[in-house]
């Protein structure tokens, strides 16, 4: 949440100076800045308005990159190195163990997914370096590159935001398709009337289902990122913690396909309300992921709409001829000029970047304003 309201403050007021609003206060005087922060030419035209968007900037410089860094290491290296453990530990032939082994293979891909957003993650971080010089002009300078140093940092950018654009895109299509597995399995639950032997049994159950029927879901500990003390754990641990997840799996497998469970009223009972509890709560979830998979459409949206906008800024830089310029290159422009271009364009980034936030911060609470009221049941 931090990370949004940053977000919101840094592009809210990049706007204002995109848009030259209130010019006439102190945000615009450099010499409001110049009474706390002295420096040399050109230094010391940083505005008070500059300054407070550097700090935003330098914010996302440390945090984006710090992220970066953590998904590539604990959530992509390390956990790859235990997923690639556990996978190795042998395994009796079982559901119990197809559920493990699924989700072995899905923690493995998530792993690997890891450490390629989190490379592409961590040279945007690195990248805000270069706009925390330019917002204290210090890309007027040979410092850091000068004005093609802050180019060349805007174009790691643009090309690491291209790999997470399409996984927008593959995640809202994934939240879409979960959405409809989850009202199909909550239909096959009402079926089973508490029975899901009766009605496919072991060919209902894999991974993501059985973690469904799981009361609060299921979540085992190869889920979560991996600390450097777990790194050192022998193998004998690992094998350890590993059996006796498999065993909890087995027992919970055992109980939900019990093929003598009407032997056992009271336990009948039991299982046939939890399942269609467990239906009626997939039937409400399924829609609160369907929302999210439309709001992912808006993420990618917005962030193409700033990633084509901070793109004209580099076109322009690199296409300074305005006079003999070909058909698509002024096509890319809108037949705008080379400045209209580049104020427009970063206007845009600078807006959708404003908007994103906001729906981020705002978006949980609408979600569930609009999800359908649940009828009470009259006895």
């Amino acid at each position: 949440m931090m990370d949004a309201i940053v977000q919101l403050y840094r592009n809210g007021l990049c706007c204002i100076k995109d848009l030259e609003l209130f010019a006439d206060s102190f945000l615009w005087d450099p010499l409001a800045t110049y009474h706390f922060y002295r420096a040399g030419d050109p230094f010391f035209n940083t505005t008070p308005l500059e300054f407070a968007i550097a700090l935003g900037q330098f914010y996302a410089f440390v945090t984006v990159t710090i992220a970066g860094i953590k998904l590539i290491k604990q959530s992509g290296i390390r956990k790859l190195q235990r997923i690639s453990k556990l996978q190795s530990f042998e395994q009796k032939d079982s559901l119990a163990s197809k559920i493990v082994t699924e989700s072995l293979d899905k923690e493995s891909a998530e792993a690997r997914r890891s450490i390629f957003v989190g490379i592409n993650v961590a040279s945007i971080g690195i990248a805000f370096f270069w706009l925390v010089g330019n917002s204290f002009h210090v890309t007027e300078t040979k410092l850091i590159g000068g004005l093609q140093g802050l180019i060349h940092a805007l174009t790691v950018m643009e090309i690491a935001l291209i790999p997470l654009l399409y996984y927008m895109v593959v995640d809202a299509r994934g939240m879409f398709a979960k959405a409809k597995r989850m009202v199909d399995f909550a239909a096959i639950l009402r079926k089973s009337q508490g029975k899901l032997a009766s009605v496919g049994g072991q060919d209902v159950i894999n991974a993501e289902t059985y973690s469904w029927l799981v009361s609060g879901g299921w979540s085992p500990y190869w889920d979560a990122s991996v600390s450097p003390y777990e790194m050192k754990s022998n193998d004998v641990e690992q094998q350890k913690a590993f059996n006796k997840e498999v065993a909890k799996v087995e027992t919970t497998v055992d109980r939900l396909l019990a093929k003598d469970i009407d032997s056992d009223e009271k336990e009948a009972k039991i299982l046939r309300v939890a399942l269609n509890n467990t239906a009626e709560q997939l039937e409400d979830d399924a829609f609160t992921v369907r929302m999210e998979g439309y709001r992912e459409i808006f993420y990618f949206l917005a962030n193409f709409v700033a990633f084509y906008g901070y793109m004209l800024g580099i076109l322009v830089y690199y296409f300074e001829d305005e006079e003999n310029q070909h058909y698509h290159f002024r096509s890319l422009k809108f037949g705008l000029s080379h400045s209209d271009a580049d104020w427009h364009g970063n206007f845009a980034g600078d807006f959708m970047w404003t908007i994103e936030p906001i729906v981020i911060l705002g978006s949980p609470a609408f979600i569930k304003w609009l999800k359908p009221k649940k009828k009470i049941k009259s006895d």
